[in-house]
């Protein structure tokens, strides 16, 4: 009797543990199941915020052009006008000399007409010469 008792609880040990292993391929599959879920999940989660990343960074370097470009058409507008407001100052400031410059060449040349004709005056009086003759 003993040894069909313990056949028999071999036996049904051997048919628990089948059952068992079979529970547990059920229960790790689920587990598998869902950790395949919770991956895919993650992955489009992921996927999505790559994507709106991506899409930030365009926009942001997009923008940063935009503004780069601004930011260099006003600058050149401004050097623009910077240059032909220099010009314009070139332009008085020369036209300024050469006055000056003929006005001093009118004051040099009336003063050594002066001096011409003082000259030829004193030299006129002291040989005895006719003085109007310095006049012309």
């Amino acid at each position: 009797m003993k040894t069909k008792a313990m056949a028999l609880a071999l036996l049904l040990s051997v048919v628990g543990c089948s059952e068992s292993n079979e529970d547990a391929k059920t229960d790790m599959k689920k587990e598998m199941e869902k950790a395949g879920e919770a991956t895919a999940e993650t992955y489009e989660g992921a996927k999505e915020k790559t994507a709106d990343a991506w899409d930030d960074t365009k926009n942001a370097t997009s923008d940063a052009y935009e503004d780069g470009k601004e930011m260099t058409s006003d600058a050149y507008e401004d050097g623009k006008d910077m240059a032909s407001d220099a010009y314009e100052d070139g332009k008085d400031m020369a036209s300024d000399a050469y006055d000056k410059t003929a006005e001093k060449t009118g004051e040099w040349k009336d003063a050594a007409a002066q001096k011409a004709h003082e000259a030829c005056v004193a030299m006129k009086e002291k040989m005895g010469g006719d003085v109007s003759e310095c006049d012309d």
